[in-house]
């Protein structure tokens, strides 16, 4: 295909030297947008396809150059109320003044972050061409080609954004990068069947095996899921890893976990499982969104984990702890 550089998406990071995002050292490309609504979600900035703004109030001075900065002025400070004795707000010896956000008026224009000069301010979510990208990840060649490594396309949701993946990905390919994408795979067909003749891996997530828990976790069904992996592996014959987020209290049942074993025991010969421990990284992230709600989850312990593989392996399926 003639490969359209100028296209552009919502890119929210852009990784270099992972090694859990398919094999060898890769570069993990993050596009912004995704359909489902995961509770659990650990890039809960990668779900809106609009930029958003992260605050880490640890990082931040109370210097006031983001208040300064803001063309809409929506940010401001306002020092905390100080539990010192004998102290109070209006002390400025008593406390440190921090920024805040009217988020209604911010208009995610970036002004703010590029006043911090301590991180403090993030800007989620930044158009960037399939010929930017390219001129990031290209730098890392000479590691895909010693290792077996390549490119991963991540999100969010990389099929939200159909035209810019297919051409980074024939971009990459012109290059001999190796491509891989990391999906919910709820798209639909017409889009399946466009994108995957031009992946290497498909990284296939699997959340759920009951349409209704998988609802109520997630925000929709899975049948169309689960019938769009089928046809990943077994009709259009992609080499696929089936990726399970372990969710205490939401997947981890053991029912689920054999029942979610046999389906990947059931795709093309030689795919296997990978078992990805919940971590509670998002919800720092959600605080910096202006979310703070804990869903007081834990992550599980190693042992529950080993039991987990030991009944996906007793299906005959290779399976691993982590990516």
């Amino acid at each position: 295909m003639n490969i359209d550089y100028s296209l552009s998406a919502p890119v929210f990071n852009i990784q270099s030297f992972c090694i859990h995002d398919g094999p060898g050292i890769r570069s993990v490309v993050f596009l912004k947008g995704c359909p489902l609504r995961c509770y659990w979600c650990a890039n809960p900035e990668s779900q809106g396809t609009a930029p958003e703004l992260l605050y880490y109030e640890s990082k931040c001075t109370g210097c006031g150059k983001c208040a300064a900065a803001c063309p809409v002025r929506a940010v401001s400070l306002k020092p905390p109320v100080s539990k010192e004795a004998g102290k109070t707000d209006q002390d400025p010896a008593a406390v440190k003044p921090l920024s805040e956000t009217d988020r209604m008026r911010c208009t995610a224009c970036g002004a703010c972050e590029t006043a911090c000069r301590n991180g403090a301010r993030e800007i989620a979510g930044k158009s960037r061409t399939v010929r930017e990208v390219m001129e990031i990840v290209s730098g890392d060649v000479l590691f895909y080609e010693g290792t077996g490594g390549g490119i991963t396309v991540s999100g969010g949701e990389p099929l939200m954004h159909p035209g810019f993946l297919l051409n980074l990905l024939s971009a990459s390919h012109e290059q001999g990068i190796h491509t891989a994408i990391e999906s919910c795979s709820f798209a639909s067909r017409e889009i399946i069947d466009r994108v995957y003749p031009q992946i290497d891996l498909g990284l296939l997530d699997v959340k759920h095996m009951d349409p209704e828990k998988h609802l109520a976790g997630t925000g929709v069904r899975n049948e169309s899921i689960l019938d769009n992996i089928r046809h990943i592996s077994l009709d259009l014959r992609v080499p696929a890893v089936i990726r399970v987020p372990v969710i205490p209290g939401y997947n981890d049942d053991r029912e689920n976990i054999r029942r979610t074993a046999e389906f990947a025991a059931s795709l093309r010969t030689g795919t296997e499982i990978n078992l990805l421990p919940y971590h509670n990284l998002g919800e720092g992230k959600n605080t910096a969104l202006g979310h703070p709600e804990s869903l007081g989850i834990k992550a599980p312990d190693d042992s529950v984990m080993e039991e987990i593989q030991e009944i996906c392996e007793k299906t005959g399926i290779k399976a691993k702890i982590g990516g």
